[in-house]
């Protein structure tokens, strides 16, 4: 009894010991030189509670090699000892050193010593050769950069790959990005191809990486036996990514093709005619008119005065795309709302049109860096748009919004990945990652935020509103698709101080009335065309689906097997 008792306290206290073990950031740089070979530098946050060393696995190499390792902590180099790392000794003997261990099947794994248990960020570079390789027609990186099983799951993870090679910049045209295995979030920004977790790891969660690279962006040293789309394929398999038409979408087209001959069209219309007065009936008389999920209720009808969200219109336009109960499209109003936040803040100069004296031109002469990457990234397109004279005249961003349609379209899925960034990085999201409650709280104010802003002239205790916060009263307004209505109020209200508000602004001559029409216009035509085109590419692409396509976005929680450098395990033992 004594020894049960003992084996038991024993397993407890191993239990606890290893509960304690935490990774909670992996900051990875990935440069990448000219002829694919990669430098990896790792930033390692963690807290150790047992073991003897540090390891890193990697397998499946193939035509890949991994040496160069070095180590260092609070700017102190470990001692390395090449590929002559010994796993067996004392934690004492590994204490700052490092090594490899080289595997019989061709692995590698990249060693250190632990040192004291407890807080340690450790920096971790290493050499990948053949990191990027020719595939045929294309050059490609299929790489896991960080395995799952890891002694504690990561809460956060971010990669970024550096373009060094020399060459052209790296944009969305040019490099195309899919991921798997976590929920993540992977992106080309600013000819960087940024990959960053949304939400903690579990147990089996991975940062697999898949990139297509076009000819001429590099000169790879390595050549892989087969082209790209056999990597591709391979790496696609269990996702949820499609290339192709697929038995379940013909099953799926078969099946809606039966309903329809299942029912005639007598039953069509009675079926059709009951739903339209259900619809009518929970939106005009309940005032059902929001999702649960997002709002935590379906009806809202109460005021906010304050600016919701700490202003952010990422949130603001992930809230309003996922919280409408009718899957109204807010994406029309995203390019205006920025538009109009431009101006006011003086990032570009508003200048009549000397064609139409209702119309207004932007100029983007001064070169802008902002801070948000995707709002930065509009920018440049819009600034790339509006040509050499660098004024955006009449028509010129929904032209070249068909040109380039990938980049335009792709705006308001990456919007949302950062709006729901924000809600997490505030813990407003449980562990699932739905808004819990205070996050629903957060979301109700945008809306009541939004009732405010329409009932503005009829509230008796509107009280007067400090000319600070009209900025975003009206970017907020833009991306409700109200902002020439709340301006007219406004100036209605308060003539003299909206008279030098706009002044300030530099709107000179043009009315803001002006201003807002042609934002809106501007936003709603361009988000239209690049929509449209992107469909027309869809369809005669033979139905491959627009995640597939490699313009960036969420990871799938699926696929990404037989990656180079794909292993199980690693961190402390």
């Amino acid at each position: 009894m004594k020894k049960l008792t003992a084996l038991l306290f024993s397993l407890f206290a191993a239990t606890a010991l290893l509960s304690g073990q935490e990774i909670r950031d992996i900051d990875e740089t990935v440069v990448l030189r000219s002829d694919g070979t990669a430098h990896i530098t790792q930033v390692w946050d963690v807290t150790i509670v047992s073991g003897t060393e540090f390891y890193l696995p990697f397998d499946h190499l193939g035509p890949m090699s991994i040496d160069s390792l070095s180590v260092s902590e609070n700017g102190v180099e470990f001692f390395s000892e090449g590929d002559g790392w010994d796993t067996d000794r004392p934690r004492e003997r590994k204490r700052g050193r490092c090594g490899i261990v080289r595997k019989d099947n061709g692995g590698v794994e990249l060693c250190w010593g632990q040192g004291d248990y407890g807080d340690h960020v450790w920096t971790v570079s290493y050499i990948v050769k053949g990191l990027v390789m020719q595939m045929g027609e294309y050059d490609g990186l299929y790489f896991s950069f960080v395995n799952p099983g890891l002694a504690a799951p990561p809460r956060h993870v971010k990669v970024q790959l550096i373009n060094e090679t020399g060459g052209p910049e790296w944009t969305f045209e040019n490099v195309k990005v899919w991921g798997f295995r976590s929920e993540s979030e992977i992106f080309v920004e600013e000819g960087v191809v940024r990959a960053e977790s949304l939400a903690p790891f579990g147990t089996n969660s991975a940062m697999t990486v898949l990139v297509r690279f076009d000819k001429g962006l590099f000169n790879p040293a390595v050549k892989y036996d087969g082209d790209f789309e056999e990597v591709q394929k391979m790496a696609f398999e269990g996702s949820d990514y499609k290339d192709k038409l697929t038995f379940s979408d013909i099953l799926t087209f078969v099946v809606a093709v039966l309903m329809i001959l299942i029912f005639s069209p007598l039953g069509w219309i009675i079926l059709g005619t009951l739903y339209l007065l259900y619809l009518a009936f929970t939106y005009y008389i309940l005032g059902w008119k929001y999702q649960k999920s997002i709002y935590g209720q379906r009806r809202i009808a109460g005021w906010y005065r304050d600016v919701p969200l700490q202003g952010n219109v990422s949130a603001a336009y992930y809230t309003l795309a996922k919280g409408d109960r009718w899957g109204k499209d807010p994406s029309k109003n995203l390019i205006g709302a920025y538009f109009l936040r431009w101006v006011l803040d003086g990032t570009v100069q508003v200048l009549p049109d000397q064609g139409r004296r209702d119309r207004v031109n932007l100029s983007f002469e001064k070169e802008k860096h902002l801070e948000d990457p995707v709002e930065n990234d509009l920018y440049k397109m819009v600034r790339e748009a509006s040509g050499s004279n660098l004024i955006l005249e009449a028509g010129e961003f929904e032209k070249w919004s068909k040109k380039s349609f990938k980049r335009v379209s792709n705006l308001p899925e990456r919007e949302k990945t950062r709006g729901l960034k924000w809600y997490q990085d505030r813990h407003y999201t449980g562990v699932s990652g739905k808004l819990n409650e205070e996050g629903q709280e957060q979301a109700r104010h945008l809306i009541e935020f939004k009732n405010f802003l329409e009932d503005f002239t009829l509230s008796g205790e509107r009280g007067a509103i400090e000319a600070t916060l009209w900025r975003d009263y009206l970017v907020f307004a833009a991306l409700f698709g109200i902002a020439d209505k709340v301006a007219k109020e406004f100036e209605e209200l308060y003539p003299v101080e909206f008279t030098q508000f706009t002044q300030k602004a530099g709107l000179g001559g043009v009315t803001f009335s002006d201003l807002s029409r042609m934002s809106q216009n501007i936003s709603a035509s361009a988000m239209r065309n690049a929509f449209a085109e992107k469909a027309a590419h869809s369809s005669s692409s033979g139905g491959g689906s627009w995640r597939s396509s490699g313009g960036g976005g969420h990871f799938s929680s699926g696929g990404g097997g037989h990656s180079f450098g794909g292993s199980f395990g690693g961190g402390s033992r």
